[in-house]
C-alpha cells in the first residue's frame, strides 16, 4: 500500500499444486490431482534473480493455470510442460491478480 503502484510485490496463485511432493506419489489421487509446486518456486527464485542481476521485468500477479496429469492413481502420466506452464510476463485478463480498494482481488 505504501509503495502503490510503485511496488514490485507480486503474487503467483497456482492451481493444482501442493507443495508436499514426497507425498504425491504415496496418497492415493494424489499423483492425478496435483502437481508439484517446487518447479514455481524455483522458476519465481530465477525470475528475481534475473531481475536483481538484469533488471529485468518481473511477471504481473497472476493465477496460474496447471493441467493435472489425470489417469488412474498410483499410474499417472508423467507430467509434461503442459502440465506445468511458466509464470507469464504478461498474464490473461481473466488471470491478472489485482490489489484495488484495500482488497487483493484473485480470479477464480
Amino acid at each position: 500500500m505504501v509503495e502503490g503502484r510503485d511496488s514490485n510485490l507480486r503474487y503467483y496463485e497456482v492451481t493444482n499444486a501442493q507443495h508436499f511432493e514426497a507425498f504425491i506419489g504415496l496418497l492415493a489421487g494424489y499423483d492425478t490431482r496435483f502437481i508439484p509446486l517446487h518447479v514455481y518456486g524455483i522458476q519465481a527464485l530465477n525470475l528475481m534473480y534475473d531481475h536483481l542481476k538484469n533488471g529485468t521485468a518481473l511477471p504481473e500477479s497472476q493465477v496460474v493455470r496447471t493441467i493435472p496429469r489425470g489417469g488412474v492413481p498410483g499410474a499417472a502420466p508423467a507430467i509434461t510442460p503442459a502440465n506445468v506452464p511458466p509464470i507469464a510476463l504478461h498474464a490473461a485478463a481473466g488471470d491478472r491478480i489485482i490489489f484495488e480498494d484495500n482488497t487483493l482481488q484473485v480470479p477464480d
